[in-house]
């Protein structure tokens, strides 16, 4: 122990372990397709953001949505396919980082034909994290994430 360290709960290390808070598949309401979500960590006084894993199978995205206090996805695995409501697409690759601001209407998820995932670090404004809206439709999905194939 260094000196002036306390053995205190505030100042002690602890680790979640793979699986201990559990899983759901993805609410059809909020997503396309098939979507695991794995919980890595939550919110706490001094971290004022949750950790999930989020696994989409090929054509699997969420809805629109928007984070009150944004949101970071780190790439662990594919594509992710990112786009605004503006028609701005953008594709993160395995290791990459999408760094989406405050109130940006947005939607996430797999390409065509490959499985993706990311882990989500998303933040809390009052309490809450996120707000849900319309479904991105598969007209829309596929033209915005062909464009990708025009390039």
């Amino acid at each position: 122990m260094f000196v002036g360290a306390s053995a205190s709960a505030a100042s002690t290390q602890s680790v979640v372990r793979s699986g201990e808070l559990g899983g759901f598949k993805g609410d059809s309401r909020y997503f396309t397709g098939e979507v695991s979500v794995s919980m890595l960590f939550k919110s706490d006084t001094y971290r004022p953001f949750s950790g999930a894993l989020v696994e989409f199978s090929p054509k699997a995205r969420t809805a629109w949505h928007t984070h009150p206090a944004g949101q970071t996805l780190i790439v662990t695995k594919g594509q992710i396919y990112t786009a605004t409501k503006n028609g701005v697409l953008q594709i993160a690759n395995t290791g990459d980082v999408i760094l989406c601001p405050p109130d940006v209407k947005h939607f996430h998820g797999a390409g065509l034909e490959t499985k993706a995932a990311h882990i989500a670090l998303t933040a809390e404004k009052d309490g809450k994290n996120v707000t849900w809206m319309e479904h991105v439709s598969d007209e829309e999905y596929e033209k915005l994430v062909k464009q990708d194939k025009k390039d």
